[in-house]
């Protein structure tokens, strides 16, 4: 339930513009892709984060 309140909310799935039962569908893959990308690249910042800061912290 929180996801799909999130992909609501931040995805615009609350107004669907494409048309057709294959628009809905469209619609939600899109929005369910754009969710997967932003928390994949939320996970490529905290490795290399921890990367950064774990190099930073054996070179002293």
């Amino acid at each position: 339930e929180p996801v799909i309140s999130h992909l609501k909310q931040d995805h615009n799935m609350i107004r669907n513009f494409l048309k057709g039962k294959e628009g809905d569908r469209i619609n939600a893959i899109l929005s369910a892709a754009g969710f997967n990308f932003s928390k994949l690249i939320r996970a490529f910042f905290c490795y290399f984060e921890n990367l950064i800061s774990s190099s930073f912290l054996f070179s002293i």
